[in-house]
């Protein structure tokens, strides 16, 4: 039997494809449908391997070993070695916000008998430094040896308790199903030092005929998201998790849903899924799920029936899980080609790994949702590089506002996409992605985050997370072309942002994982700046002004100096490097503009700080 290499492969986490669609729409989708979790780079190679060394099929379960951090100015490298690592997931500890728990998926693509692991980190000391903790990956040696898998997702609940779930894809040469994709979770009652052993939450099976891309049947299961029910309602206590399930129907023919199971508080097993939508698509995927302080579960997902036809829904369950809403349109989604080859693509990222990456998350006041996705436009394309968009619903989910762009849109050509979304308890926004707009014909690429502290309705100007931009050319060569994944994740309290991401800044394939520690919140949002801390320099305006910004900075440090003005929807209206270092001193620009709400952000060598101002 002939089997690919992974560069054909295709689980697209992307697509899958109901009876009544456009054929070339289904057949284009399903040809790919086994890519993204295998992460063999000879799947043929590695059977044919265990087929004359069965004894090999049995995994090492040894515990990755511990490494501490290395901090360098305003970020932390999480953990650092010569292998890819990426696809970044990330919770915060209610219970104790020095507590946060990173994974990613460690990557080795030239090891048949190891390709993939999910390497689980913790901090309890604000992001300090970091610990490695020991994750199970592929607990039944029965299933066969790892052929891919991945998607890790932790969320904390109220008490603090941890879980993180993942898949893995197994090959077992002697089974009648041989290959199964499993969906697993595990607990950590100590801050993610250690985790219990792994339990499955759905699994499904196929023959090796449709890894092939031959007839056949089975079911799979995919990107998966969890959320818990900290509310104080009768569901408190609640993990919930959705996820795609495919059934394989012929080569033709897959039929696909979005499900959720919750695990009630106090019981180790998942209830049966629930589907959560009523229509039929061609497409459906990418669910993110959250919980409000009701008790109430919002859920999102992308779907449609043809490249013309892509957009993002919503559904919610007010009775714990059991039943859900009729979806309602969040907003059209111009991405054709998603899930095989974009037709928009962005250098540096594979075209078939390219995908919207919606994210869904309440707001602190009844009835508020919120959403981020990246895409070249709405309803057509818009520009010729994708943006990070944003809307809103303050009806629980039943009207959405019309999407705005949420990054500076005055570069139609510049690239930004991969977002995360997080919602503080005071409710600041913080929205964090990959952002090339220093490089917008190039590939040099940093980590941002940008705020709103008006629920959604105005966003700061982009803060740089990551210090040192990646040459996404190179990002993928250690991986297979997986390059970083699609998750990153930003965690927030109040008055801090602490971004995760990947980056490949050595640009030789190497991929390691970074957080920075970004000042927020009520002192922010009161004041109206954003910035470092640091007594290296100050920022004053009059606010509110008249006819002008009259901007001071006062050095009391030499240092170079950058200043930019943006509007209120994120325009570049004025920018200035001024040459070479300036000494100690104050340094005074008027910037003439019309009235309204500005955003003035100073660039130094200490840092940076982003004040609002009000012009009438």
């Amino acid at each position: 039997m002939r089997l690919l290499p992974i560069i054909l492969f295709t689980f697209l986490s992307a697509t899958v494809f109901a009876q009544n669609t456009d054929p070339a729409f289904s057949s284009r989708q399903l040809r790919y449908l086994l890519k993204e979790k295998v992460r063999v780079r000879d799947i043929s190679a590695a059977i044919e391997m265990f087929r004359q060394h069965p004894a090999l099929m049995v995994q090492d379960a040894a515990a990755i070993e511990t490494s501490g951090v290395a901090a360098r100015s305003a970020e932390i490298l999480i953990h650092g070695d010569n292998k890819a690592e990426s696809e970044v997931h990330a919770a915060i500890n209610p219970t104790d916000t020095s507590n946060i728990i990173a994974a990613a998926i460690l990557q080795d693509a030239n090891s048949a008998t190891s390709p993939l692991k999910v390497s689980v980190y913790y901090t309890k000391d604000f992001a300090q430094t970091w610990l490695s903790s020991n994750i199970v990956f592929s607990p039944n040696s029965a299933d066969g040896f790892v052929a891919g898998g991945g998607d890790p997702v932790l969320a904390f609940d109220k008490s603090g308790t941890a879980y993180i779930s993942w898949l893995v894809l197994n090959v077992n040469l002697f089974g009648a199903q041989p290959v199964k994709l499993a969906l697993y979770y595990s607990v950590s009652t100590n801050k993610g030092q250690t985790w219990t052993s792994p339990v499955v939450i759905d699994f499904g099976t196929i023959s090796l005929d449709v890894l092939s891309g031959g007839n056949g049947t089975g079911s799979l299961v995919d990107k998966q998201w969890m959320a818990t029910d900290r509310s104080g309602s009768i569901y408190e206590g609640n993990l919930y998790v959705s996820y795609t399930r495919f059934d394989i129907i012929d080569s033709s023919t897959v039929n696909s849903s979005i499900l959720v199971k919750t695990k009630p508080k106090n019981n180790n097993n998942f209830g049966a899924a629930v589907k959560v939508h009523q229509g039929a698509y061609g497409t459906i995927q990418f669910s993110s799920i959250d919980v409000d302080e009701q008790g109430n579960l919002h859920l999102l997902f992308f779907a449609g029936n043809s490249d013309d036809d892509l957009a993002l829904y919503y559904t919610g369950s007010s009775d714990g899980g059991a039943t859900f809403l009729p979806e309602i349109k969040i907003s059209d989604v111009h991405f054709p080609g998603v899930g095989e080859s974009a037709l928009n693509p962005i250098e540096g990222v594979a075209a078939d790994r390219l995908y919207p990456l919606p994210h869904l998350a309440t707001g602190k006041n009844p009835g508020v949702l919120f959403a981020t996705w990246c895409s070249d436009g709405i309803s057509q394309q818009e520009t010729d590089g994708y943006d990070i968009w944003f809307s809103k619903s303050i009806d629980n989910g039943q009207n959405w506002q019309a999407p705005v762009r949420v990054n500076p849109g005055n570069d139609p050509q510049t690239e930004q996409y991969y977002p995360s979304l997080y919602v503080s308890d005071n409710g600041t926004i913080s929205i964090s992605y990959y952002d090339r707009t220093d490089d917008p014909n190039g590939t040099d690429t940093k980590y941002v985050v940008t705020y709103s502290f008006d629920g959604g309705q105005t966003f700061a100007p982009p803060v740089d997370a990551s210090l040192m931009s990646s040459d996404f050319a190179a990002i993928g060569s250690l991986n297979g072309d997986f390059g970083i994944g699609e998750y990153t994740q930003v965690v927030c309290t109040d008055h801090h942002a602490i971004p995760i991401w990947s980056d490949g800044r050595t640009n030789d394939g190497n991929i390691d994982i970074y957080a920075a520690i970004l000042p927020i919140g009520d002192a922010v949002s009161s004041s109206g700046e954003v910035g470092s801390v640091t007594d290296a320099f100050s920022v004053e305006l009059p606010n509110p002004a008249k006819e002008k910004i009259g901007l001071s900075v006062r050095l009391n440090k030499p240092s170079r100096i950058a200043i930019q003005v943006f509007d209120a929807s994120g325009k570049l209206l004025y920018t200035e490097k001024m040459p070479g270092r300036q000494v100690a001193g104050t340094y005074r620009r008027d910037i003439p503009v019309t009235p309204g709400a500005y955003f003035c952000r100073v660039d130094t060598e200490y840092g940076f700080k982003v004040k609002k101002v009000v012009v009438q």
